[in-house]
């Protein structure tokens, strides 16, 4: 009888460290699992393809909110002195249901960089000198802040001030979600 109850506890303990090491086995194998399964999700999720809400094709810069048409390019004085700004003029017909603001995305979308001793600088928001006669750049500049009705067209313009006065300027075109469209330079001499 001893040796029974003794057979019978050495089975019971074997079977009990068995199934202990293979629920070990299960929990490993299910978190392996899981962690394959966490890791597949974010490489899916950085492979994901936002696709571009703008393009640049010639001189027309479409986005949701409307149609940029670049008509000009010119350098001319800046309201900082012994400054200059560079600036492109456009034309923007609003595609949108609602009244819009064109400088409000025309900065939001273009970004103006120059190369200054090797390095590259961000390039601000220009603003022309003070006048009192009003030019066709004083004209166009404020109306780039009037608020366009849906479908109609305004003739407006954008400035960058120059950290450097002649070297190029290269901008930057992106889309709503911040990615780049395209690049082009302009001359500043």
């Amino acid at each position: 009888m001893k040796n029974l109850k003794k057979i019978t506890l050495i089975i019971a303990l074997g079977l009990l460290s068995i199934s202990l090491v293979a629920c070990g086995n299960q929990t490993n194998s299910s978190s392996t699992k899981e962690k394959a399964t966490s890791s597949k999700k974010a490489q899916s999720s950085s492979k994901k393809v936002i696709n571009k809400t703008a393009s640049l094709t010639g001189q027309k810069f479409q986005t949701p909110q409307g149609l940029f048409v670049i008509t000009e390019n010119h350098v001319t004085a800046s309201a900082t002195a012994g400054k200059k700004v560079l600036i492109l003029r456009y034309t923007f017909t609003n595609s949108s249901k609602s009244q819009l603001v064109p400088s409000d995305y025309w900065y939001k979308y273009l970004k103006a960089t120059q190369t200054v001793n090797g390095k590259t600088k961000k390039l601000v928001q220009g603003s022309l000198p003070f006048s009192t006669s009003t030019t066709k750049d004083d004209s166009l500049e404020n109306s780039s802040v009037n608020e366009v009705k849906s479908g109609k067209t305004l003739n407006a313009e954008g400035s960058w001030e120059l950290a450097k006065n002649g070297a190029p300027v290269k901008i930057k075109f992106y889309d709503s979600h911040h990615q780049l469209v395209a690049t082009r330079q302009y001359a500043t001499e």
